[in-house]
């Protein structure tokens, strides 16, 4: 088993996406567990009465929240290129350089 670990982490080292890959694989275990401990609980005090009704209201906020994420991280890429006006002295020096002959 170690050797199919070191392979995998060899194959995404390679391509800078091994934390990545391995932050998903560990969230994914997480939520297993999450899931298997959140239905234990529900089995012991018998709420899968009120789970029926739970479960489309996470789901709901899970998709608003999904969506705020989504377009913070949009609007924080749109800003990221922009370019500020350079100011007199700046504009000055690189006018000067573009004057001078090339020695």
């Amino acid at each position: 088993m170690d050797f199919f670990w070191s392979n995998v982490f060899e194959y995404f080292k390679d391509r800078r996406v091994a934390a990545v890959f391995f932050g998903t694989l560990l969230a994914l275990g997480g939520l297993l567990i999450a899931g298997f401990i959140a239905a234990q609980v529900i089995c012991a005090y018998e709420l899968q009465r009120y789970a029926v009704y739970a479960v489309p209201v996470m789901a709901f906020a899970f998709l608003v929240q999904l969506s705020r994420t989504i377009a913070r991280a949009r609007a924080r890429r749109r800003d990221r290129y922009k370019i500020s006006p350079m100011s007199r002295d700046e504009m000055n020096k690189a006018r000067s350089k573009l004057m001078k002959p090339r020695t």
